[in-house]
């Protein structure tokens, strides 16, 4: 199966976001408490979700069980900009959704773009619950090599780890 060029470059960045929200600086579990800080903070949030979809998704870590594997490897395949992607009202049929994130999705679809957004938070909530993506990683800190004076380079290692770690799941990168 093929990945949208869209849930390819997210993936990673979704990952490591929420890397970035587990720990302290004194290596302190704070996943929680970081979770519930972002959620108090979820109006401003909000004015992200078109530029940086991922830091906002967090908020939804969590909130959504998948009862269709078929459903959301499909979505996995599609775009916003596209026509196959599905909206929030089809897509919110095939999941289980924690009763806490109700309230956080009824304000989402109030802002443009919510309906958009919470399709892509679900999808990528299924990447994250559906595969271990520690080791990939660690490949990935490892390949880049941890000089920030080539980020154009450490972008492309990026976005080649993510289609790496899909590709380790089982599925095949979209080809340009």
């Amino acid at each position: 199966m093929k990945i949208s060029r869209y849930f390819t470059n997210l993936a990673q960045s979704y990952l490591e976001e929420i890397d970035d929200l587990v720990t302290d600086s004194e290596g302190k579990s704070v996943l929680q408490r970081r979770l519930k800080d972002k959620r108090g903070e979820m109006d401003a949030l909000l004015a992200m979700i078109d530029y940086s979809p991922e830091m906002v998704a967090v908020i939804f870590y969590d909130a959504f069980g998948f009862q269709s594997a078929e459903v959301m490897q499909r979505l996995l395949q599609s775009e916003p900009e596209l026509g196959d992607f599905l909206k929030w009202d089809v897509l919110r049929k095939s999941l289980s959704i924690a009763p806490w994130a109700e309230p956080l999705i009824a304000t989402t679809l109030k802002v443009a773009g919510g309906d958009a957004f919470l399709v892509t938070a679900a999808t990528l909530e299924f990447v994250r619950t559906k595969a271990a993506f520690t080791a990939s990683k660690s490949e990935a800190a490892d390949e880049s090599g941890g000089d920030d004076d080539d980020s154009e380079d450490e972008a492309d290692d990026l976005g080649d780890a993510g289609s790496d770690w899909l590709v380790e799941q089982g599925f095949d990168t979209r080809e340009e």
